[in-house]
């Protein structure tokens, strides 16, 4: 008896720890995040200055509870004339004003509106790794819906840097308050 009690403690006690490891890494990765710079490996391992999303307005949030969204996009995006959130949402509306664009007018508001890079995710961390799992849930680009990817991460302070591995990306994002 006195053995099974012992067994169940220690129990206990090992799963309480390593789901405190967790919760532990959950908090510290919960919060907003800004774009500070976009930088990919070449060939020697040098890291450069990627083009795409720096200088942009771009945000990645982690709730802490499993949940995380992430918008990238490129300098001047926000400059781009188009229609107000109303007539945005109207179909009729939407409709005459693409029918009233000429080709050159709709190949760039189709570039503009590509470039913007959004998705949510259910995401999990391994304890052991330092490695952030997003299960897509649905993005700007449909066919990445349900996909899932990883990212290495690490802190510097209040900078978070994660790491896409497959393509040599790295993304550093600065702590909102």
């Amino acid at each position: 008896m006195t053995r099974i009690l012992i067994s169940l403690i220690a129990t206990l006690f090992w799963t309480a720890c390593s789901n405190h490891s967790q919760s532990d890494k959950n908090k510290t990765l919960a919060g907003m995040y800004k774009l500070y710079s976009i930088q990919s490996q070449d060939s020697t391992g040098v890291w450069r200055e990627s083009g795409y999303g720096n200088g942009g307005e771009s945000y990645i949030i982690y709730d802490g509870l499993g949940h995380m969204a992430v918008q990238i996009t490129p300098k001047g995006y926000s400059d781009f004339k188009w229609l107000n959130e109303e007539h945005a949402l109207n179909e009729k509306i939407l409709k005459a004003k693409i029918d009233s664009m000429s080709l050159t007018e709709l190949k760039a508001a189709v570039t503009e509106f590509s470039s913007n890079y959004v998705y949510f995710a259910n995401y999990t961390l391994d304890d052991t790794t330092n490695i952030v799992t997003h299960k897509r849930l649905i993005s700007t680009i449909p066919s990445i819906w349900g996909t899932e990817v990883k990212r290495k991460f690490s802190f510097s302070g209040d900078t978070l840097i994660l790491i896409n591995p497959v393509v040599n990306r790295r993304l550093t994002w600065l702590r909102q308050k």
